[in-house]
């Protein structure tokens, strides 16, 4: 089996005798400081593993923000918050930021790494392809939208071309960005995502539990924000043909907020085999793990997917889009599975067991030996 790299469109050699010294870094997310949102923790994960290697981080994020801040006025209140927060504080040696946060001020205050959590630009594209009932019944709105989508983009673009480095979530975003801006590659590296050291252990105190039941029906579980680009169309489409052809199987619909229930045909609610879990704690999520036989990933666009290694990690076999880090998640897993799932599944004997490889390279201390290097190089 061979093992996927963190991977750069350049390569990145360290010179003779370059001893890589304590750096200080800003490290900002767009989303609360909070594990619940995937963004920072992501965030809290990579700030643990450079502490951990001796360095000094500052983890920043521009909320909360004013109570009375309008849709339209969100972006440009992060971005201020951010070269007010820059003003107070002594020098950094670099800066991590969200492409659509590098304002002029923070390009000139250190080098700047624009760390990808999502697929930005694919995320508008997707959402101007397929609107929500709900974009369409605010048709006075659209105007609105359209220019504040254009005013997204132009900050996007406008982030990568101040950024000193891109930093990409997995090879397919690295793959699409290399395509459609060539002009950057010179700046292009990935990275991946993993779950913290203490939610590995809990998982696999799941998956070691985890046993082959001997009831007919099967669990499914789909966890994630109730979004078109998560692919809640397919998702729905699938359970309505599903239990036609078996009913003793149920669904799982977790994290989803309010959206699932409102999508849901009545008949579907009625039926007693979609339960919908708007939210939950994150400690909640080892027992909703534990409680279901096998995960569902539908997105279109994604920008990694995290649930796919908490699934997986707990012993599941996981029907999978090719989209997120499904790609690069593959060679370690024989359970994760190209959905959709065969209407004649069976729960075989499962490989409890994961390759140590596996967690050599989906780990934080991995990821920030690479980011120290890259950032050392600018």
């Amino acid at each position: 089996m061979k093992t996927p790299d963190l991977r750069r469109a350049t390569s990145l050699k360290r010179p003779e005798n370059h001893v890589l010294h304590s750096m200080r870094i800003l490290i900002v997310t767009h989303a609360p400081l909070a594990a619940e949102f995937g963004a920072c923790q992501m965030a809290i994960n990579l700030s643990d593993a450079l502490r951990a290697q001796g360095h000094d981080v500052t983890l920043w994020s521009p909320h909360p923000l004013p109570p009375d801040t309008r849709w339209w006025q969100t972006l440009r209140q992060m971005r201020s918050k951010l070269d007010d927060f820059i003003r107070t504080q002594r020098s950094f040696d670099v800066i991590d930021c969200p492409a659509t946060f590098i304002t002029r001020q923070i390009s000139k205050a250190a080098p700047v790494i624009a760390r990808s959590t999502q697929p930005e630009i694919l995320y508008i594209v997707n959402g101007l392809n397929k609107p929500t009932k709900e974009e369409l019944r605010k048709l006075i709105r659209l105007p609105f939208d359209s220019a504040y989508t254009l005013y997204h983009l132009f900050l996007v673009l406008q982030g990568w071309r101040r950024s000193r480095h891109i930093l990409c979530l997995g090879s397919l975003e690295l793959q699409w960005m290399k395509k459609w801006f060539p002009w950057w590659r010179g700046k292009l590296t990935s990275y991946f995502n993993a779950l913290s050291t203490s939610d590995q252990e809990a998982l696999a105190a799941v998956r070691r539990q985890r046993k082959k039941r001997s009831t007919d029906g099967l669990r499914f579980l789909w966890i994630g924000r109730w979004t078109a680009h998560k692919g809640t169309d397919v998702l729905l489409d699938l359970i309505s043909k599903w239990l036609i052809l078996r009913p003793q199987d149920t669904f799982t619909i977790a994290g989803c907020g309010s959206g699932a229930e409102k999508d849901c045909a009545r008949q579907l609610l009625q039926s007693g085999k979609i339960k919908i879990i708007p939210s939950f704690e994150r400690k909640e999520l080892y027992s909703l793990l534990a409680d279901n036989d096998v995960g569902l990933f539908t997105s279109k666009v994604e920008g990694w997917g995290l649930v796919l290694n908490e699934m997986l990690e707990s012993g599941m076999p996981v029907f999978a889009t090719q989209s997120g880090g499904t790609e690069d998640l593959q060679p370690f897993f024989k359970t994760l599975i190209p959905f959709p799932p065969p209407v004649e599944l069976t729960l075989t004997d499962r490989e409890l067991e994961i390759p140590i490889n596996y967690y050599d390279t989906f780990n934080w201390s991995q990821v920030a030996k690479m980011y120290v290097t890259l950032a050392s190089a600018s």
